[in-house]
């Protein structure tokens, strides 16, 4: 269930922060292509919000699974190929400045790291920047 917190900061975006109904199909084979639909947190804020049209004060902008494009995949490939994203790892954010925020399919944690960290999160050094996916989204929200 959605936290009070992040409707009410959803709220402030005005409607089209509200996922049109007629992607919900799409968001859900993006997310099963994406190994998600299991992941609640990252499910459930992605069938009722559209990050495409949600700006934040806290940092550049966050993708979406499917507007206007497949944002998510598009930025993960190229952690994957560029910058060699260990398994595991979803993208959220795009590497420009060469610094991602990642969410863990492992253990459902999100990440904010540069490239040059991303040896440390392999081998489990790394520590988490937001514990949940809802805890990041209430900050990005705020």
């Amino acid at each position: 269930m959605i936290p009070d917190k992040i409707i009410q900061g959803m709220y402030k975006h005005g409607p089209k922060a509200k996922r049109p109904s007629e992607q919900s199909e799409v968001v859900r084979e993006s997310l099963a292509e994406l190994d998600l639909l299991q992941h609640d947190q990252v499910r459930e804020i992605f069938e009722v919000y559209n990050f495409a049209a949600i700006l934040s004060r806290q940092l550049g902008e966050l993708l979406d699974v499917c507007s206007p494009t497949r944002q998510i995949f598009e930025a993960t490939e190229f952690g994957r190929d560029i910058y060699n994203l260990p398994d595991g790892y979803i993208c959220l954010s795009s590497g420009e400045g060469e610094g991602f925020i990642l969410y863990s399919k492992i253990n459902q944690k999100v990440y904010d790291l540069e490239v040059a960290e991303f040896d440390d999160l392999e081998q489990g050094k790394a520590e988490p920047t937001w514990e949940s996916f809802f805890e990041l989204i209430e900050w990005y929200v705020a």
